[in-house]
């Protein structure tokens, strides 16, 4: 099992796989476009999650031209070094169709609007190659 968290999502799906043992738990975990800055109607970004309890492998997606502001580009690097497992990776992305949403909304760039399908193909290309704890 593979969580998989978008957006405010990455917060849960971060926080499971924080909290649940190695054995019986997930496989890895997968986040993309990344809170990484809390909005004020949720109070909450993966800054308040223990990532270094996190045991598997972790992938984090991210497009290089997110405008939402609680999901900046420039904070992946810091969010990598949070997760201390052995196989973790940045996959970033660029370039899709013009913005027809909001900056944090699904047709910009944080949803991969237009390379919805290649992030999609790379995200399964990468678990495909992550070996099984």
């Amino acid at each position: 099992m593979w969580p998989i968290g978008t957006s405010m999502g990455t917060v849960s799906a971060a926080n499971g796989a924080a909290r649940l043992a190695t054995t019986g738990g997930p496989d890895g975990l997968v986040l993309t476009s990344t809170v990484t800055r809390a909005p004020r109607d949720h109070p909450e970004s993966v800054g308040d999650v223990r990532l270094g309890d996190v045991r598997v492998p972790t992938l984090i997606v991210h497009h290089k031209n997110d405008a939402c502001r609680f999901t900046p580009y420039a904070d992946t690097p810091a969010l990598l070094r949070d997760f201390k497992v052995s196989r973790k990776e940045l996959l970033s992305f660029d370039g899709g169709d013009p913005p027809q949403s909001g900056p944090c909304d699904a047709r910009a760039a944080h949803g991969y609007f237009g390379i919805d399908t290649e992030v999609v193909t790379a995200i399964v290309a990468w678990i495909k190659a992550t070996p099984r704890p």
